[in-house]
């Protein structure tokens, strides 16, 4: 066990330092060809109102109501 975790160790390490080798020696992407794949470059989609039965909480609320009367019938 003890080889296993000191192989697992030394490929951890050469993975970590080939990944900030290449990262540093790569150019970095324009934010044109990033749109869409990170956060910081896609637009927020806005928010609208939605009728009462296409909200979460309302949902929980109906889940969390029979889990208690599940809860007291089957007690």
């Amino acid at each position: 066990m003890a080889e296993d975790m000191y192989r697992a160790l030394w490929s951890w390490m050469v993975c970590i330092i080939v990944t900030v080798i290449v990262s540093y020696m790569t150019q970095p992407r324009p934010v044109t060809e990033l749109e869409g794949l990170v956060y910081g470059a896609s637009r927020i989609p806005e928010e609208r109102d939605e009728h009462w039965y296409q909200r979460p909480i309302v949902w929980a609320g109906m889940i969390a109501v029979l889990f208690v009367v599940l809860n007291v019938i089957f007690w």
